[in-house]
């Protein structure tokens, strides 16, 4: 049976090279990185919340809308505030505000049943409120929205749908075209596991944390998988990554307005910091990606996908097997068979 070491030489690498990633990407003290990280993603909580990133006017849920359906080809003419954060290869990433949860007339927000903000607490849970801090996280190119979903109809119109899961999910699953692009897919997942922890977020000089992609890994994968997506919309691999984190930033803002406050929750022992938000919605797309890579079962996914609503983050435990380049260890794994890793014999 194939060990991990053949694996990887069989992807093109070198063990200099293998451990030159590992080097870069692993991840010490995986357990405890929940508490470690709270720091930072409660100081990102609050940037997203703040006017580093303009709110923009107020709307109500149809002119937020409207501006998708009608001006996605011409952002020029949004009413709404566009922040841009991040730009690649002719791309620009970053947030729009209002989000729709943040439209004037929105009232489909309900505290969390556990929630002990003071009202919660007192017997009268908050419920039909909006998220005034909410925003629409946008992939963009001169001036045309590219992160959406446009169908055209027998009619001759074009129905516009902001990306979902299942479309994020789509565009990966169809990366899978071939044995060269495994080690690709890999590197993503690895990376996604660090900007769930926020891992390779630095403060720039103006105080604000951005994402700074490790550097080998990312031309590794790049190199192997440049773009997602087909044809006219097809769009760098970097682009995706920033623009998941941007909904990272975002995740934590609606966990934090429905009761997580700065990321944690109350227990009768105490409280406690919270993967809820940024880190279990990314570590959904990590484990999607080791399911699509035979490394996780693909039926438990699903079924996960389903009980949780829509997300089934990797637990802690479940990573590194996934992953191995993210081991602190590594080398004491590169020997070892890989189906002791739960991966599929057929790898």
């Amino acid at each position: 049976m194939k060990t991990l070491r053949e694996y990887y030489a069989e992807m093109g690498l070198s063990e200099s090279q293998v451990l030159t990633l590992n080097q870069e990407l692993s991840i010490e003290g995986l357990a405890g990185l929940t508490d470690f990280v709270h720091e930072k993603r409660l100081r990102s909580l609050n940037q997203a919340k703040g006017d580093a990133w303009g709110h923009g006017p107020d709307m109500d849920g149809e002119s937020i809308a409207s501006e998708v359906q009608k001006s996605h080809m011409n952002m020029s003419m949004w009413k709404r505030t566009l922040s841009p954060v991040y730009k690649v290869k002719g791309f620009t990433i970053g947030a729009v505000r209002p989000g729709k949860e943040a439209a004037i007339d929105y009232k489909n927000i309900n505290h969390y049943k556990h929630c002990t903000c003071h009202s919660c607490k007192s017997g009268k849970r908050v419920m039909g409120v909006n998220n005034p801090h909410d925003m629409f996280p946008y992939v963009a190119k001169k001036d045309v929205l590219i992160s959406v979903r446009r169908r055209y109809l027998k009619s001759g119109k074009v129905k516009v749908t902001p990306w979902t899961f299942e479309h994020l999910f789509s565009l990966i699953e169809k990366a899978y075209s071939s044995y060269e692009k495994l080690l690709a897919l890999e590197l993503l997942g690895s990376i996604m596991v660090r900007i769930a922890f926020m891992l390779d977020h630095e403060e720039d000089e103006e105080g604000i944390l951005r994402l700074h992609l490790p550097k080998i890994a990312t031309e590794e994968m790049v190199g192997r998988l440049p773009k997602l997506g087909e044809g006219k919309w097809a769009i760098p691999i970097e682009a995706v990554i920033y623009f998941l984190d941007i909904l990272g930033y975002n995740e934590d803002i609606k966990v934090d307005v429905c009761g997580y406050r700065n990321l944690v929750r109350e227990y009768a022992r105490g409280t406690k910091n919270q993967d809820n938000g940024r880190t279990n919605t990314l570590l959904t797309i990590s484990h999607m990606l080791a399911a699509v890579l035979h490394r996780r079962p693909i039926g438990e996914f699903a079924y996960g996908l389903h009980r949780g609503m829509g997300m089934n983050a990797m637990s802690k435990g479940q990573i590194p097997p996934a992953y191995p380049l993210l081991y602190s260890n590594l080398e004491d794994w590169l020997d070892r068979e890989i189906t002791e890793l739960g991966w599929s014999p057929q790898i």
